[in-house]
């Protein structure tokens, strides 16, 4: 008797903290899970809601079109792909170097690490009209400061051409982003031992061996972290080129996430919007896997 009293209240201690978790796990799987496995159902319909007479199931089709008809598939990947990865390695590199400069003891220090933080509490669309300020063909400040230093005689209408508008948008997501990376940088760089800088100056170590040998190894998993929320986020950010150009000049800026919101927002098309969004949701779990992979996220480091 005494050893089944036992046995439950072991059992009964061991399922408090899972009796506890039920109500968080519930609304991640109702708020997060269900509207996923919505967005596969719909791909496979044919959902267009102007037309809800051709309503219904099928199949692959949507996924096979994508795949073997839409030229705008390839042309935002591409899209992406540059918008991504380019402005990901300028955030990163110049993350890293900031937070190593905001790291030491200067005067002011508090100050210019709030201005350079500031850009994050900024919302993305209050950033492009902020940029589009800054790049307009007519008032725009880069076009009067260009002007004065006599490195142009005619205005840039740096939104009418494919490469231009690429750039600014890359320049405006870079300067919203950077916060992002300065910030977890600067958390784990309070975690490096000033005993391996002690040692490697009594070695003679130079600042750029000081760098790759111990500061990176050291804050290599806030890196890895940062650099695959960042692009992730990248990819799938809509409101700053929304704003800017819209996808212009001529689809040169339309990203993928763009053009599936284009789809479900203008064409009213869900079905297709949903095979699209499915497509991307595999893509970058497959991406976040090997880059975690290959980067051998969690592992020591070796000094």
């Amino acid at each position: 008797m005494k050893r089944t009293r036992k046995s439950f209240r072991y059992y009964k201690k061991m399922a408090i903290p899972y009796i506890l978790l039920f109500p968080v796990v519930g609304f991640v799987m109702v708020f997060m899970f269900w509207p996923i496995v919505n967005v596969f159902i719909l791909s496979l319909q044919n959902y267009e809601v102007m037309k809800p007479a051709e309503r219904g199931f099928v199949g692959l089709q949507n996924y096979m079109t994508i795949l073997t008809q839409d030229k705008l598939f390839v042309k935002s990947w591409y899209n992406s792909f540059i918008w991504v990865v380019v402005s990901t390695v300028i955030q990163a590199v110049l993350g890293f170097w900031l937070s190593t400069m905001l790291n030491k003891k200067f005067r002011g220090r508090g100050f210019v690490r709030a201005m350079i933080l500031s850009p994050w509490a900024i919302s993305g669309v209050i950033t492009a009209i902020i940029w589009s300020l800054i790049f307009g063909q007519q008032y725009g400040l880069l076009n009067d400061i260009l002007k004065r230093l006599g490195m142009i005689t005619e205005n840039i209408s740096w939104f009418s051409d494919g490469s231009r508008a690429r750039i600014a948008l890359i320049i405006a997501n870079v300067w919203r982003g950077l916060p992002f990376f300065v910030i977890n940088y600067l958390s784990a760089l309070q975690t490096v031992p000033d005993d391996l800088y002690e040692a490697a100056d009594m070695e003679g170590a130079t600042g750029f061996q000081k760098t790759f040998r111990i500061t990176v190894p050291v804050v290599k998993d806030s890196i890895i972290v940062t650099t695959l929320l960042r692009a992730i986020w990248t990819f799938n950010a809509v409101d700053l080129i929304f704003s800017l150009t819209g996808g212009g000049p001529g689809r040169e800026t339309m990203t993928y996430t763009l053009y599936i919101m284009n789809k479900f927002k203008n064409e009213l098309n869900y079905g297709y919007a949903s095979a699209l969004a499915a497509i991307a949701t595999v893509c970058l779990c497959i991406f976040s896997l090997i880059y975690i992979k290959i980067s051998k996220m969690g592992k020591e480091a070796l000094y």
